[in-house]
């Protein structure tokens, strides 16, 4: 049977969340690992798909831009979109190729394992990346990520 999760965005505890997905899930039970896959491959996909969008002309520039900082769990370093995005062919040209999400869920389980952002799920925070997590009709996870502070 088939799950749907809700996935939020916090950036600080107290701020406001912001729900990023409705993610399809094909079963009710899910790994912390699994779930964050999901999520980034989710990420990568809706990126690829403006990219595609801007490029074919069907979208502006701005509304394919929308994709900031803030929305990426883990952010494609200038490294990998060297090596999986945008290449410019000639003057003004560029062609896609597409962000794999592999390497970004690597550098995501990396973040988790380090306390690079937390993961709340029904209320509760996701310490263990083997965890089952049965999701229900009401269920919620909220990607909490710690940004540094300045100077310090």
């Amino acid at each position: 049977m088939n799950a749907v999760l809700d996935i939020y965005d916090e950036q600080r505890p107290g701020a406001e969340r912001q729900l990023r997905h409705r993610l399809e899930l094909p079963a009710e039970r899910i790994t912390a690992r699994d779930l964050i896959r999901s999520r980034i491959e989710a990420d990568v996909a809706i990126h690829n798909a403006m990219e595609r969008a801007r490029l074919d002309g069907t979208i502006a520039a701005q509304d394919a831009n929308r994709d900031t900082r803030n929305e990426w769990l883990v952010l494609p370093g200038w490294v990998e979109r060297a090596l999986n995005g945008l290449r410019a062919y000639g003057p003004g040209l560029e062609r896609l190729h597409p962000i794999k999400s592999e390497p970004l869920v690597a550098v995501a389980l990396e973040a988790f394992a380090k306390n690079g952002f937390f993961m709340i799920f029904d209320g509760r925070q996701i310490v263990d990346l083997d965890e089952v997590l049965t999701v229900k009709e009401d269920s919620a996870v909220t990607f909490l990520r710690l940004v540094p502070l300045v100077g310090g």
